[in-house]
């Protein structure tokens, strides 16, 4: 099978060397400064149009469609805007308003959703190794691709394909700022791959790879359902922080896309990201408590000290608030980073656990830990378990020997020696944290 060629347009050639194996392994072939249209497609970056709008984009769209034909190029935009990158295909069979192209698979992905455009061949490159055309996508879209199989793909001509807008937004360290308007394809793989890409390019494009970095990172996903995801962090490296940057963006998309809900799509993704040239790492050196000795309904102040690359101590504080309906004589407090307390819960509750719907799943990525916080679970030495992706903490030894009595209810359950009595965590911090520690509190009797 020949490889597609894959156009980028807006994308550092460094960035495309970079990542040149990765759409090798997909079946494409990248090249730099192909020639591509630079408007977002439509109206759904920002804009709204007009009825003669309206009326001169569909006029466009029906001339743009009755272009495809069989040998005819077409072009499929994978991203759009600012930013480019699209893929050129050869159309093999058209019947009505159906289009067959390629005679291969694009990714064997199956239902997909990818806006095409036909394409003019400027010239055909001759070469021992491959041979490729340069050619121009027409601005109008004139259709959508809705099937990617072995054998071919399929579109429908005059359909649209849903995109996702992406504005980004960009303090440099080179005091200046920068605003990029794009769209994405909206493909549970590709649209994650896609944002980290756009990320990092743009990143690229004016801040160090080597060296201290850090990069200030706020944001917010828009869903269907009326409901945010939103993005707060720190990314702090000596080397390819924009990395860092683009996976932090790029986790939780993959989530909501992965996630299976059919009426669940992402309207639109706004990111702004401030660049500063030093390191602003932290690790927690010393973790103490007001008290050692606690009562069921104190309220304490756990104080953890981090330490910079400087050498310079910071002092953060924690509100900690003991349960009322604590018994155990003794409690642990696990503080640490938002990695460290990641990893810890994902070792006390399995990661198999999908949400339920939708409202579950907005509520688990936005209390993702952050880099730029410091937490602090209060653990009880006593069962717990989760249902249907709910964790119950100390739950009654009745309730446990029901459970596990019933073997249709036990299989839905997730049991855990420990239970997480108490969730805390400090104000955002302009560090990215690193380290754990252990705290271990004696409980008194009641007052």
């Amino acid at each position: 099978m020949l490889a597609l060629p894959l156009r980028f347009g807006g994308f550092s050639s460094e960035l495309i060397q970079s990542y040149a194996p990765v759409f090798r392994s997909l079946g494409f072939e990248p090249a730099a400064g192909g020639i591509l249209s630079g408007g977002p497609l439509g109206s759904s970056v920002g804009t709204s149009l007009t009825g003669e709008s309206e009326e001169a984009a569909a006029r466009a769209s029906q001339a743009a469609a009755a272009a495809v034909e069989p040998g005819s190029m077409i072009s499929l935009f994978l991203v759009r805007g600012d930013l480019n990158l699209n893929a050129d295909c050869t159309v093999t069979l058209r019947q009505g308003n159906q289009v067959y192209a390629c005679g291969h698979r694009l990714l064997l992905a199956g239902p997909s959703e990818i806006p095409f455009a036909p394409s003019s061949v400027l010239a055909t490159v001759s070469s021992l190794a491959s041979s490729f055309k340069l050619d121009a996508p027409l601005d109008a879209v004139a259709g959508s691709i809705r099937q990617d199989r072995f054998a071919a793909i399929y579109g429908v001509l005059g359909e649209k394909a849903g995109l996702i807008p992406v504005r980004l937004h960009l303090d440099s360290t080179l005091n200046t700022q920068s605003d990029y308007n794009f769209e994405l394809v909206r493909d549970p793989f590709l649209s994650p791959f896609l944002l980290n890409l756009a990320v990092v390019s743009t990143l690229s494009a004016s801040e160090r790879m080597v060296g201290p970095s850090t990069l200030e990172i706020k944001g917010k996903f828009s869903l269907s359902s009326g409901d945010s995801i939103d993005i707060d962090d720190v990314v702090s490296a000596e080397m390819n922080t924009a990395g860092g940057a683009g996976l932090a963006v790029a986790a939780p998309l993959s989530y909501v896309l992965a996630s299976g809900f059919p009426d669940l799509s992402v309207q639109g993704v706004d990111l702004s990201i401030v660049a500063v040239n030093e390191l602003r790492q932290a690790s927690i050196e010393q973790v103490w408590s007001t008290k050692s000795e606690v009562r069921p309904g104190d309220r304490i102040d756990v104080m953890a000290v981090l330490r910079t690359p400087s050498g310079e101590s910071v002092t953060t504080k924690i509100p900690v608030t003991i349960p009322d309906s604590i018994t155990d004589k003794n409690l642990s407090l696990e503080v640490g980073s938002g990695s460290t307390i990641n990893a810890l819960e994902n070792r006390l509750t399995s990661l198999a656990t999908p949400p339920r719907d939708v409202r579950q799943l907005v509520r688990a990525l936005n209390r993702m830990r952050r880099n730029n916080r410091v937490y602090a679970l209060l653990m009880a030495p006593q069962r717990s378990l989760v249902i249907q992706g709910d964790e119950y903490p100390s739950p009654p030894p009745s309730l446990v020997q029901t459970l596990m009595a019933d073997p249709g209810a036990s299989g839905s359950v997730v049991f855990s020696g420990s239970s997480v009595v108490g969730d805390f965590e400090t104000k955002a911090s302009p560090y990215m944290i690193r380290g754990e520690k252990t705290l271990l509190l004696k409980v008194g009797g009641g007052s």
